[in-house]
This record gives C-alpha cells, sequence and structure tokens, in this order.
C-alpha cells in the first residue's frame, strides 16, 4: 500500500518535472545570484576568491539532460556553464571534476578549447575520478594541472568509429532486400544493410586517422607546450612518452603520473590547496580560497531522490545496456569502453 502510494506520488513529480522542463528558466542565473558555499551552504558576503566547481558525469555528446528538478552534469550543460563563467569577474578560478569514458569528437572539443580561452584569465585544475578516459582525458588536457587518484583510470587516448552490420540476417534470414537510390557512391558509406567494401573501408580510417592526429595536437598544446608561471608543481609529459603511449591503453593514476600525464595525486582538497596559490599568484592577493558548487541547481532533486530510493519502479535505460559506442554510433568517438 506505502509502495503504491509513493509511486503514485513519484510519477506525480515526474509528470511536473516534464512540464517544467518546457519552461525556459535560466537556472544558471537563478544560482549566481545566490552563490553559495559547496561546504557548509551558506550564502558568501565576505571577500574572498570564489573558485567554481563543475562536474562532468558520463559519456560526453551534446545531448542536454537538464531539467530545473535536476541537478545537470552532461557535457552540454557544462559548456554553458564554461561559457558563463568565462565572463564572470567573481570566479577567479575553476576546478574540474572529471568522471567519463568519453564520447563524440566535437564536443570533446568544444569543452576543451573552452576550457584554453578560460586558463589564459583564470587557473583551471581538472581532478579526474573513477574514470576519465579518452575524450574525458582529452577535455583534461586543456587545465593547467591534472590531479588523480593513484587508482583512477585514465588515458585511451585514441579514436573509434562502429557500425552495425547486420545485412546477413537481413537479407539470408529474413528474406529482405533493401533498396537504395542514391546520388554518389559513398552516400550510404557504412549502411547496415549491406556490407563494407575495402574502399570505404579505407575512407573511414583516414577520418579516424585525422581525429587521432587531433587528439595528439591537443595533448602536445595542452601540456607539453604549458609555458605557464605557475610555481606549482607540474609533470612534463614529452613527445616521445606521448607517442609511445598514445594507443589505445588506460594507465592508473599512478602509472599517468609516472609517463607524465597527470601532475599529481590527489582529490579536490588538494584542488583547493593547489588552486589557491595559483589564484594568488595570477592575481597577486591572499584572499581565501571558497569551493562554489556551480552546476545547475535542484529545487526538488534531494526530495525526489529520496522518494526514488524506496520506488519500485525501474530506472533502466536503454544506455545502461547498450554499449555506447552503438547508441553514438557513425560517430568518430574519443571513448573508452
Amino acid at each position: 500500500m506505502k509502495a503504491s502510494l509513493v509511486s503514485k506520488i513519484v510519477i506525480i513529480l515526474c509528470i511536473i518535472s516534464l512540464i517544467a522542463g518546457f519552461i525556459n528558466i535560466d537556472t544558471d542565473k537563478l544560482y549566481n545570484n545566490s552563490a553559495k558555499d559547496i561546504k557548509t551552504g551558506n550564502k558568501i558576503t565576505s571577500p574572498m576568491n570564489k573558485v567554481a566547481v563543475l562536474n562532468l558525469e558520463g559519456p560526453i555528446s551534446s545531448e542536454y539532460e537538464s531539467s530545473i528538478f535536476s541537478k545537470d552534469s552532461s557535457a552540454a550543460s557544462l559548456l554553458k556553464s564554461l561559457q558563463s563563467i568565462s565572463e564572470d569577474n567573481d570566479i577567479k578560478g575553476i576546478i574540474l571534476r572529471i568522471n567519463s569514458p568519453g564520447g563524440t569528437v566535437a564536443m570533446s572539443q568544444n569543452i576543451y578549447n573552452q576550457i584554453l580561452k578560460i586558463r589564459k584569465i583564470k587557473p583551471v585544475i581538472a581532478v579526474l575520478d573513477d574514470v576519465c578516459a579518452s575524450g574525458g582525458y582529452y577535455i583534461a588536457s586543456a587545465a593547467d594541472r591534472i590531479i588523480a587518484q593513484e587508482g583512477t583510470l585514465t588515458g585511451s587516448i585514441g579514436v573509434i568509429f562502429s557500425f552495425m552490420d547486420y545485412h546477413e540476417l537481413l537479407q539470408d534470414k529474413l528474406k529482405l532486400k533493401p533498396v537504395v537510390i542514391k546520388s554518389g557512391k559513398y552516400k550510404d558509406i557504412g549502411s547496415s544493410t549491406r556490407q563494407m567494401t575495402d574502399e570505404e573501408r579505407n575512407l573511414m580510417q583516414e577520418i579516424v586517422n585525422d581525429s587521432y592526429n587531433q587528439f595528439l595536437g591537443a595533448i602536445t598544446n595542452g601540456r607539453i607546450n604549458r609555458d605557464d608561471k605557475y610555481t606549482v608543481k607540474k609533470s612534463q609529459l614529452t613527445a616521445e612518452l606521448l607517442n609511445a603511449n598514445a594507443d589505445g591503453r588506460v594507465f592508473t593514476g599512478r602509472q599517468a603520473l609516472n609517463l607524465g600525464f597527470v601532475d599529481s595525486i590527489g582529490d579536490i582538497d588538494s584542488a583547493k590547496d593547489m588552486i589557491e596559490l595559483m589564484i594568488k599568484e595570477k592575481f597577486n592577493n591572499g584572499l581565501k580560497v571558497k569551493l562554489i558548487d556551480y552546476s545547475k541547481k535542484s529545487f526538488l532533486n534531494d526530495y525526489l531522490t529520496s522518494l526514488t530510493e524506496y520506488s519500485s519502479m525501474s530506472d533502466i535505460k536503454l544506455k545502461d545496456i547498450v554499449p555506447t559506442s552503438m547508441i553514438l554510433s557513425r560517430k568518430p568517438l574519443y571513448l573508452w569502453e
């Protein structure tokens, strides 16, 4: 009886959330007008160096998963927050927490480029959580410094391009024959209804190779060619080590440190100490640092979460059972799975 009542309440709240999703409310502005300390929750009024804490969770794509009832840590939301922070003079630095296996090439590049722009005017530190691989590391390499735990899985520098081929199932088993009318011989390249030719495979390989070279160039630009004046320790990644290890393999955080792919072992507290010194050197002031949760805020998130913990409703999604490369198929991906 109680479970049934809770389920009904959850359904009602979900419907309200769906309706609210159509209302164009700028939650970034709502939150920026009432910034709060990430640890105490108290509204900040005293002078300080505010540091925005941003989160990137899950596969990287242009999909926007925002609702005013939930905190959004998608790539699209992160990009929007970064664009807002670049114009916010009250924010003196950024700590970006990344827990992602990577994702689409273009969105990884969009975020990377935005971080590079911000890095010129305020320090940025990337903190790697459980997994920060491929596109996740691509983004992290734009930061001034990268911090990881010893057991963090990172690396997987490379590109994957996946297609589904079920032409034998259609033609041999189901006796279905596709009819395609096209303007050029490559218009249906990668089609699932026929076998890919060697010539087409070579064309796809050229795309993968070019995207891979862009990946190497981004890491070279972000880490090997760093010329900042911060006294905070940084690891020196060499072109030789990059080329020798950029074959899709993953590293632990400790291995990545030894190779030069990250700068230190630690967590968000380590990042706070590090960015405090960087801000002092960048802006020549000794104010204390306050970490500000800059993610989109939730009005009913905690309440909804507490209800769904006791709900029997299933939350199984397609992305939970299908490989990400299949969900994001027909795209070159900076992805590890």
